[in-house]
């Protein structure tokens, strides 16, 4: 039988109040009511002090419905030792971890975290989701230009508000609520990790130049020299696109883990973050959408102009690779997860 639109969000509020990979904290089950067959959207927030009643009735205006608060790790940790990933059943990425959890589970449409060092863009590529972060999204809103924090690494940054969802058109149209993404009249100088195959950027070039970059230094680099190095690019380019990861899948990319010694930052380095580390403090764009492999993304890195952001979701749509079918009909299959009813 058909499941219609109703149906299906219902299931995920059931997934959600079952809460079978303790991601959630909090559930809103009556925003099923908002629900129709043709609109409203599911929406989780990392449980964070910064989110308000009026950001929330502003996403609940334009159709974005407060479903669940999200379990995220403590004091913005780069890992979360108490959530599991669903796909490799290690250590969770965070800090934005039950928001990235919940998105993956199809129990939200969108999730909305904080990003500081990576705390966004990191979980979502750990679970081949799409990710995107912007200096102005919520800013003046939540006023986050005065939560003036400090990396585990000593680093001092303004934290971002950022989406992750499945589906790279709901970023976009998300996005726009809160940017205006206006149209790039001059031609826009991409720069390329070399690892990443031109061919899938098949660009106008009347309104983008592409050139290559050797980016193998981005995992052993520390922040400083990471963000030196992004500044020093955004002099003569507007895009920078990385290829990223496997995220946390031979390693783990976390300082408290790694500062010990020789060993412990080779396993850290194993993790494979780099430039998704710093494109919050560089108070860049970023953008990451997933690759056929698993935890690893393409890392989209705009500097902010007019116009970035079109051309950003551009290279974006050429780069993502389609949902991986396999992933899709184990996890989100929400009937099988009570079929034999649920024990309380």
């Amino acid at each position: 039988m058909e499941q219609n639109r109703v149906q299906e969000y219902s299931k995920r509020t059931s997934l959600a109040m079952a809460n079978f990979y303790n991601s959630v904290i909090k559930v809103f089950p009556n925003c099923i009511e908002k629900i129709s067959s043709s609109s409203g959207y599911y929406i989780g927030l990392k449980d964070s002090i910064v989110f308000t009643s009026f950001f929330i009735d502003f996403l609940e205006k334009n159709g974005f419905h407060l479903h669940t608060i999200d379990k995220a790790s403590h004091k913005g940790r780069g890992i979360d030792i108490d959530l599991r990933n669903p796909i490799t059943g290690g250590v969770m990425t965070g800090s934005s971890s039950g928001t990235a959890v919940n998105v993956f589970l199809g129990i939200n449409d969108v999730g909305i975290g904080t990003d500081g060092g990576g705390s966004v863009l990191a979980p979502a590529a750990a679970l081949n989701l799409v990710g995107y972060i912007h200096p102005e999204v919520g800013k003046k809103m939540l006023g986050l230009e005065k939560m003036v924090k400090s990396s585990t690494d000593g680093i001092s940054f303004t934290p971002s508000l950022g989406l992750i969802s499945r589906d790279l058109n709901l970023i976009e149209q998300l996005a726009q609520i809160f940017t205006d993404h206006k149209d790039q009249e001059k031609t826009v100088i991409v720069a390329v990790d070399s690892e990443i195959n031109k061919d899938h950027l098949s660009v106008d070039m009347e309104t983008m130049k592409i050139i290559t970059k050797d980016f193998s230094y981005k995992y052993q680099e520390s922040r400083k020299k990471l963000i030196d190095e992004v500044e020093r690019l955004f002099l003569d380019v507007d895009i920078i696109i990385s290829k990223e990861g496997p995220i946390d899948i031979y390693g783990i990319g976390e300082t408290l883990i790694g500062h010990f010694d020789v060993q412990t930052r080779e396993n850290q380095i194993a993790g494979k973050k780099g430039f998704i580390r710093v494109v919050n403090m560089c108070n860049a764009i970023g953008l990451i959408v997933p690759t056929t492999s698993l935890a690893i993304g393409y890392l989209i890195i705009g500097k902010p102009q007019s116009g970035i952001e079109q051309q950003m979701f551009h290279l974006a749509k050429k780069l993502i690779a389609k949902e991986d079918r396999l992933l899709k009909n184990y996890f989100l299959d929400h009937h099988s997860y009570f079929d034999d009813g649920y024990n309380l």
